[in-house]
């Protein structure tokens, strides 16, 4: 009987978090394994998964019972409840981001995108939104300082796995626990669909500008509409999964409100819808702050696009290039007129560089090999064999 594993993530939703979890299950699918996926909230059907991901694993949703809590004390709520299901299973797989009370005697391993107790260190908002902070005396500043007090708990069990998303990532968990300093912890970046997404000539393509992320504040979609007002030479195209309703009519009212007929909301694009739109533009804009990855940064490169990144976290990785890396938004508009104004040869010249980097870094292939190492180790399968049942 081949062993039985667990995906454990508090809730689930469509993102690149999601498509990671994917890249994971189809190593178990290749070995006959069919892992469950563990969670308090399921916002994404079966079905959804095709369309959205271009994929059809085999999973089973496992929807634990719970009593709703605001979202970091679910987390914890949740890595609690683990305890009584762990039994029925030879390893988890936590991707929630949080270490603290997982089960102490399982076979756990770690993938973490970034730290929950490093969003948590600072009196900001989010790290996404450093620029607000919590109003003294608050409940979200009380609230706060009870979550900090709950992480002191916390603790690294020497047989518990951990593996980070990437170098940021890596840097927040040692400042977290700085016993993990000499641990050398394994960097493995999200897979990413290159050759899917490859785009031949990008000469032919429009001067479009294309952003992907979830409908919610801190994608700044608001924002991008704004800086769009300021281009309206170009035509931007706004793609993402409705994750908050309210959010996403304030789009469409400020599109309305601007009169800007260059802007186009793209609501639940497919896969294919996505790609297409990526295909045929010239620039990407990623506007979250201290993204820990940006897996769309890297789905854009591959389009032919040049992806213009906030100079932060993970997508300083990402996209090494000054030239393409922004501190404020008002830079953009310069930034893609200095773009704008190389000559063919040394824009193509650009981004084939790029090209090269995501190639060598981000290929399904890349994190395929190293995740399989991670996995093999965790279930104790022999390293040489190429299919372990």
């Amino acid at each position: 009987m081949p062993p039985k594993v667990a995906i454990c993530q508090e809730g689930i939703i469509p993102g690149g978090r999601f498509r990671v979890i994917l890249g994971m299950i189809e190593i178990l699918n290749r070995w006959g394994i069919e892992p469950d996926i563990l969670t308090f909230r399921l916002h994404l059907k079966p079905n959804q998964i095709s369309e959205i991901y271009g994929k059809r694993p085999r999973l089973k949703f496992r929807v634990l019972p719970h009593v709703p809590l605001l979202n970091e004390y679910s987390i914890i709520a949740f890595n609690a409840l683990l305890r009584y299901y762990a039994a029925d299973y030879d390893l988890l797989i936590n991707t929630s981001n949080s270490l603290l009370f997982l089960p102490e005697n399982k076979n756990v391993l770690s993938y973490i995108f970034y730290p929950r107790e490093g969003r948590l260190r600072s009196d900001a908002f989010s790290i996404h939104e450093p620029e607000k902070i919590i109003p003294p005396y608050s409940p979200a500043f009380f609230s706060r300082r009870l979550l900090r007090t709950l992480y002191r708990a916390r603790r690294l069990r020497p047989h518990h796995r951990i593996v980070a998303m990437t170098k940021f990532t890596r840097a927040a968990l040692e400042e977290e626990y700085p016993e993990l300093a000499a641990a050398d912890l394994p960097v493995i970046y999200p897979p990413v669909e290159i050759e899917d997404m490859r785009q031949g000539d990008a000469s032919v393509k429009r001067s479009d500008v294309v952003s992907i992320g979830r409908f919610v504040k801190d994608k700044r979609q608001l924002e991008q509409i704004r800086l769009a007002a300021r281009l309206p030479e170009l035509t931007f195209h706004i793609v993402g999964f409705v994750g908050n309703y309210a959010y996403y009519r304030q789009c469409e009212r400020l599109i309305k409100d601007l009169h800007l007929p260059n802007v186009q909301l793209h609501p639940n694009a497919s896969h294919e819808q996505m790609a297409e739109i990526l295909k045929r533009s010239r620039y990407f804009i990623h506007t979250l702050i201290n993204e820990p990855f940006g897996i769309t940064a890297v789905q854009a490169a591959a389009a032919g696009c040049l992806p213009l990144v906030h100079a932060s976290g993970g997508q300083q990785e990402v996209v090494p290039y000054p030239q393409l890396q922004y501190h404020t938004l008002e830079e953009i508009p310069n930034l893609i007129l200095n773009l704008e104004n190389l000559d063919a040869p040394a824009w193509s010249e650009l981004h084939a560089s790029l090209y090269r980097h995501i190639c060598e870094q981000y290929g399904e292939s890349i994190f395929d090999q190293k995740m399989q190492a991670v996995l093999r180790d965790a279930l104790g399968y022999p390293a040489l064999t190429e299919s372990p049942l």
